[in-house]
């Protein structure tokens, strides 16, 4: 169960949260970020759940802002930054969290290239994600910003890529679901 919204605990005494182990049939997630889905601002899904909503919004040519891109990568959602500040009576707060995404788009032909240089203008998006099973972001998306590049490599056998630094600040990790479109 992913919980749409985190409620923290307001006094000193927290509850601890639920977990769940299984001995025998324990679930491991493996994969890698291996879809980015990205909007226009201000255009959020209405039920991110919905797979018929999702077949609706992808469109990797239209021209409506709420159109979605899909894009194909390889990516990784490392730890991501926070700072921990001493204040008075010795209590330690946390900074909000600030995440990082690289990721990197492999089919390097004229019209990724050119996103990749339109990304280059600047600008926030909405984003969702994908990693196997899972799919990140909720309803409302992540609202981010992207630093796009386009690298030759140095070496005939090696791929010309088009990474991608997506970077957001939260408090919490996004919401998760198991991805509708798969």
């Amino acid at each position: 169960m992913s919980y749409p919204t985190i409620t923290c605990d307001t006094g000193c005494q927290n509850d601890v949260p639920v977990v769940s182990f299984d001995e025998c049939n324990p679930v491991v997630d493996f994969s890698e970020v291996d879809k980015i889905y990205l909007t226009a601002i201000n255009n959020p899904l209405a039920d991110w759940t919905d797979a018929a909503e999702w077949a609706t919004r992808i469109d990797n040519s239209g021209t409506d802002a709420s159109d979605i891109r899909e894009l194909w990568v390889s990516g990784e959602l490392p730890e991501p930054e926070r700072t921990s500040t001493e204040i008075d009576n010795e209590r330690d707060v946390w900074s909000p969290m600030k995440f990082t995404l690289p990721a990197v788009i492999f089919e390097n032909n004229l019209t990724n290239y050119d996103f990749i240089r339109q990304l280059q203008c600047g600008g926030e998006y909405l984003m969702w994600y994908s990693s196997g099973e899972n799919m990140y972001g909720g309803t409302d998306g992540i609202e981010v910003n992207i630093k796009a590049s386009a690298i030759i490599t140095k070496g005939a056998k090696e791929a010309n890529t088009l990474p991608l630094e997506i970077t957001w600040d939260a408090k919490h990790n996004p919401e998760r679901i198991t991805n509708p479109l798969i």
